[in-house]
């Protein structure tokens, strides 16, 4: 532990020297807000080399995602606001407040479901929010704030009691998505559409699968594919622009069979 704190500690000073009179130019210019994209990169970098399976590039990735942090408490601390340590304290006093079932002795429940269900109502009480649906980023791409939001309805009991009938009702919208486009109603094919894929998503919770990391392996999986057709294609001296949609439907049964 002692060799982690002072190896933490390093890199704060690393920082603060890159920051310092005699620092790197690039980083005495850097704000809080210009590092948020940064900040963002390295984070689905590290999303990416852990569905990629990759260690060495986890450990990487990892390692520049916790450079941001570190920056940021750097920032925050030339600002008087706070230091990396205060963050460090905030979060282990955090963890423990959230975890009576595993810190207080005197509270023997490990049911899962109160556990989801006293952390998000102690999230809701600690931070004074209105609804316990709030504190999900905006900026969460859209199928990991759905996923989110049901995760939060469902602890205190908004929740379908099995998969069954999570995939009924997708077939029920599914038949007004047809409604709409028999009307030719935009308003409605948009909203039913949106409805289709809350119903996605709220069966791959029932399923323990994050939507959000099945799209990004279907859409990796997709790619690959396409590519690999893109290949066969120039390897017969043809051009994909040309070919009939029969023509590039046998090329893509041809990738799937070789995998």
């Amino acid at each position: 532990m002692n060799e982690i704190n002072k190896k933490l500690g390093e890199l704060v000073t690393i920082v603060k020297k890159l920051r310092s009179p005699n620092g790197c130019e690039w980083d005495k210019q850097q704000t809080s807000e210009t590092l948020i994209p940064y900040l963002l990169e390295e984070a689905y970098e590290v999303a990416e080399s852990i569905m990629d399976n990759s260690s060495s590039h986890l450990k990487e990735e990892l390692g520049d995602l916790l450079l941001h942090v570190v920056f940021q408490a750097v920032l925050a601390e030339e600002k008087d606001e706070f230091s990396m340590n205060d963050v460090i304290v905030s979060i282990n006093k955090k963890l423990i407040q959230r975890h009576p079932h595993v810190f207080d002795k005197n509270l023997l429940s490990k049911d899962v479901e109160s556990i989801k269900k006293n952390w998000e109502l102690n999230k809701k009480n600690e931070k004074n929010r209105d609804s316990i649906l709030d504190g999900i980023p905006k900026s969460v791409p859209s199928l990991m704030s759905s996923e989110r939001l049901q995760d939060k309805a469902a602890s205190v009991g908004f929740e379908w009691e099995n998969y069954q009938d999570v995939i009924n009702k997708i077939y029920e919208e599914l038949e007004e998505l047809k409604l709409g486009i028999k009307d030719n109603n935009q308003k409605n094919i948009e909203e039913e559409l949106g409805d289709i894929l809350i119903g996605v998503v709220n069966l791959s919770r029932f399923l323990n699968v994050s939507a959000e990391v099945a799209m990004q392996k279907a859409n990796k999986k997709f790619y690959k594919r396409f590519t690999t057709m893109e290949k066969f294609i120039t390897k017969d001296k043809k051009e994909i622009d040309k070919l009939s949609l029969s023509e590039l439907d046998s090329y893509w049964k041809k990738v799937k069979d070789e995998e």
